[in-house]
């Protein structure tokens, strides 16, 4: 995960990033999603004021257990990426690579996330 990612994400809304398709995105411990890139709303068909405040469980497809997936996320242990698959607003699943990295001072987390390889 790159170094500046805390960085891009304390960007003005006009800035490159918005406009990225990369979905970056930050959210506290609890799981509840703060800031998002425009790259969620056309990933995912929500707008960004339907994700902010909830979390990727209420999001979860159907075939997650959701346990296993807030561990998986919340393990600041480990270093390895999340695959998770995400209901979209009209139904459908899509599958994500979450890369995280952990603020334990602002108690808040950093996502990139991306479309699995080779799915």
């Amino acid at each position: 995960m790159p170094e500046d990612l805390v960085l891009s994400m304390r960007v003005t809304p006009g800035d490159t990033y918005e406009w990225s398709r990369v979905l970056l995105a930050r959210a506290h411990f609890d799981g509840s999603l703060e800031l998002l890139t425009a790259a969620w709303e056309r990933f995912l068909g929500y707008g960004r004021h339907e994700l902010r405040g909830k979390t990727l469980c209420q999001v979860l497809g159907t075939g997650e257990r959701p346990a296993a997936a807030v561990a998986a996320i919340l393990d600041e242990c480990s270093t390895l990426p999340v695959d998770l698959h995400l209901r979209c607003r009209d139904g459908q699943e899509k599958a994500l690579r979450l890369h995280r990295r952990y603020d334990p001072y602002e108690r808040t987390m950093f996502i990139v996330a991306e479309e699995p390889h080779g799915e």
